[in-house]
């Protein structure tokens, strides 16, 4: 009965910590030095229809919105903008009575006026972010802080390497990446895992499955000249088209890697747990089975995650009259190639997982050592 009690009182101050965090950020304007407008007022035009030269069909729609002005100087006062957004959405967006925005606000005359600069989308962001942290701690209790603790470092030393990257303007940034990447690898373990033989060991495989299937991919563009490879085609890229791609590929690739190595170590590290005596042989066996049942899941998860990248992209091709050699050699060979790469990663981390583990936890070594 007490224990069901507490259980009570944790679920409530969970959700009243939840309500008390909603109502906080939806009122939070006076936060924000540029002004935020909220929609008070909508009134739309008939819809346009309109048809472009390969027969693609939309629909645009012109509002005239009303906004108050919620922080700032012009704090209570109402400004007029006008919104064009289509059916399908791609670019703009239609507003709701309520909405809140970025505006920037100035004066033409006598007459106040203002433009939408981008849309207030922190209550959402502090919501998702908060059921995260909140489904973590339950299913994992603290545990599930340390892996939480551990993104949000790795979070902050990517924003660190980006900067810096920036900044400096390299020519030859890509070792500053591979270099984050080790951090962020090592940071990771360690919160999650603590510094052990397992974390050690985990480190290792995945610093090894990850360098080599590197290598051999930059081997693979090298013989082949990087034919049908086009580094061009990476979105907004402003430094050497070729590094920004090897640099995502280290970072996706280290993704992969890390999953199947903590895998195939933490279950061959358990099983040393149950079966103090099992041999080295049987645990690398154990391990190649465990690498086998995860590969298949993995590499599915690389192609879901590579479609989804490159879905619209490939949909606005096909919709403008591209071929589709054309469309998957503009869109999706960057994508397939740095998926390939992650799949020669994963292939390869199971067998030295595999090997790395057996070594250390064969004979009569405890996993506490």
């Amino acid at each position: 009965m007490q224990f069901k009690l507490k259980s009570m009182w944790h679920v409530a101050l969970i959700l009243l910590s939840g309500v008390i965090l909603y109502f906080f950020v939806s009122n939070d304007e006076f936060l924000y030095q540029q002004p935020i407008g909220k929609v008070v007022a909508v009134k739309e035009e008939k819809p346009t229809k309109t048809t472009d030269v390969y027969n693609n069909s939309d629909e645009t729609t012109r509002q005239h919105l009303t906004f108050e002005i919620l922080n700032g100087k012009y704090k209570g006062k109402t400004v007029k903008i006008s919104n064009t957004y289509s059916r399908s959405g791609g670019l703009d967006q239609k507003f709701r009575t309520g909405q809140k925005v970025f505006l920037d606000v100035y004066k033409k005359g006598n007459t106040l006026e203002a433009t939408i600069s981008d849309y207030k989308r922190d209550v959402y962001l502090v919501m998702f972010s908060w059921l995260v942290v909140v489904l973590l701690y339950l299913t994992m209790q603290f545990q599930g802080l340390r892996s939480l603790l551990s993104v949000l470092l790795n979070f902050v030393i990517f924003l660190f390497v980006v900067q810096l990257d920036v900044k400096l303007n390299l020519n030859n940034f890509f070792w500053i990446f591979a270099g984050a990447a080790i951090v962020f690898t090592a940071l990771s373990l360690v919160l999650v895992i603590g510094f052990n033989w397992q974390c050690l060991v985990t480190f290792t495989s995945i610093f090894l499955g990850t360098t080599i299937a590197l290598v051999i991919g930059c081997l693979a563009l090298y013989a082949t000249n990087s034919k049908g490879v086009h580094y061009e085609a990476l979105d907004y890229a402003t430094q050497s088209p070729q590094q920004l791609f090897l640099a995502a590929t280290v970072i996706g690739l280290l993704g992969a890697v890390m999953d199947a190595a903590t895998d195939i170590v933490s279950t061959l590290f358990e099983m040393k747990r149950s079966q103090p005596t099992i041999a080295k042989k049987q645990l690398f066996k154990s391990g190649q089975a465990v690498g086998r049942s995860i590969m298949g899941p993995l590499v599915n998860v690389l192609l879901l995650i590579f479609f989804a990248e490159t879905f619209a992209m490939s949909v606005l091709y096909f919709r403008t009259g591209n071929s589709i050699p054309y469309t998957f050699e503009w869109t999706m060979a960057l994508g397939v190639v740095q998926a390939l790469i992650s799949g020669i990663g994963i292939v390869l981390t199971i067998p030295i997982a595999s090997f790395l583990s057996a070594q250390v936890l064969g004979g009569k070594r405890h996993v506490s050592d």
